[in-house]
């Protein structure tokens, strides 16, 4: 072998050392339970891609401490009960370094018990309402925004565009839990008037909105999921109603949201965490939606923006703590103060979230747009014809 064979030999071998991380240990082995089938399945397929995302991009950076990420994803069907089972098989196992919260305030609910009992530190990244937190937990911690910074949100947008009386539909789950948290307070406070308030009746879904029109409601608020929205959405135009402002919390968040409804689902709104239009400005954004869009040939929405965002909160304070150590670990989680994607991750002494806030986006012409609040806005609210002040 001539000396530029050997040369190009070198520099050849060299590369192939390079292309793959120097691995110092076993893989850090995460669980997780999330609705990949069920009710819940569009919005915690969501969740499920956004944390395989950042499991991926992580181990190629290197992974956590020269430790690949080894993420283990169970399916619940969206039961509570599944997924306290899949939970205590995967705490009392001993397999599993850490795991992340599962979809759903209703669910995380349900398994915080167990998170507690294993003493496991557990991002819960999609749970918004605080009744998640009421029982005094040590060992899970909010990544988004809690349940009443929406409403305050929510009903500012409405007072602040002479919007006040409403009507609220709340999925009997989330009722059970108490959502909506300090919804009459903040109405009282900003001058609306919640004329009807009750469990969405799915059997009973025009007769419910039948109701509300009646009362004099100029907006209806659907608090549940994506199928409680694009029904309640066809209900409405099966009864002839256009309500000045139509709102369900996460569902139109969804491009499937217009795929299922098509024109339906103009002037929808919702609010949300993040959106592709303003998440590319925070550190790592724009990696994550070109990433996402390549990967899944899909827009993302904000929940694998929070599952992405909860990916690197775990392993900032993996690295801070030099180790897996699940006390130190909880120690750094209820401290930390970082940006992410998202935003801000800082938690109060119960670990509710404190630093995030929401946006407001609306469907029009097609498109979602950011309409709350002015400083992030792309565009202003629109109302249906005929229902403009």
């Amino acid at each position: 072998m001539n000396l530029w064979n050997r040369l190009a030999f070198l520099v050849f071998a060299l590369a192939c050392l390079t292309t793959e991380p120097a691995w110092g240990a076993d893989p850090i082995r995460i669980g997780v339970s999330i609705s990949l089938s069920g009710r819940y399945a569009l919005m915690g397929g969501m969740y499920a891609d956004g944390l395989r995302l950042w499991a991926k991009h992580q181990t190629a950076k290197g992974g956590i401490l020269r430790r690949p990420v080894d993420l283990i994803i169970d399916d619940d069907g969206s039961k509570p009960e599944t997924a306290v089972k899949l939970y205590r098989e995967m705490l009392s196992s001993g397999r599993f370094d850490f795991v992340f919260g599962p979809y759903s305030s209703v669910i995380s609910k349900a398994v915080v018990p167990l998170l507690e009992e294993h003493r496991y530190p557990t991002l819960l990244p999609i749970a918004s309402d605080e009744s998640v937190w009421d029982a005094g937990s040590r060992y899970v911690f909010g990544v988004t925004t809690p349940e009443r910074h929406w409403n305050k949100a929510i009903f500012t947008l409405m007072t602040g565009c002479n919007i006040n009386r409403c009507g609220i539909l709340v999925d009997k789950g989330l009722l059970q839990l108490g959502t909506p948290r300090d919804a009459r307070k903040w109405a009282d406070r900003l001058g609306l008037e919640i004329l009807l308030m009750e469990g969405l009746d799915m059997g009973d879904l025009k007769g419910q909105l039948h109701r509300v029109r009646n009362a004099g409601a100029q907006a209806v608020l659907i608090l549940g999921y994506f199928d409680d929205a694009v029904a309640a959405r066809k209900a409405l135009a099966e009864i002839d109603w256009t309500p000045r402002l139509f709102f369900s919390q996460g569902a139109p968040a969804l491009e499937e949201y217009h795929k299922v409804l098509g024109d339906l689902a103009n002037y929808s709104v919702a609010c949300g965490v993040w959106e592709p239009e303003l998440g590319r400005s925070y550190p790592g954004g724009l990696e994550f939606l070109e990433s996402f869009r390549r990967d899944y040939r899909r827009e993302p929405s904000y929940h694998a923006a929070l599952g992405y965002a909860a990916g690197v909160i775990l392993a900032e304070a993996i690295t801070r703590a030099e180790g897996t150590d699940r006390e130190k670990v909880r120690d750094i989680l209820s401290n930390l103060d970082t940006v992410t994607l998202i935003g801000r991750y800082c938690v109060d002494e119960k670990g509710v979230q404190v630093r995030q806030r929401p946006i407001i986006l609306q469907w029009q012409n097609g498109r979602k747009r950011v309409i709350w609040p002015g400083p992030l806005s792309t565009s202003q609210l629109q109302f249906p014809p005929g229902t403009e002040p």
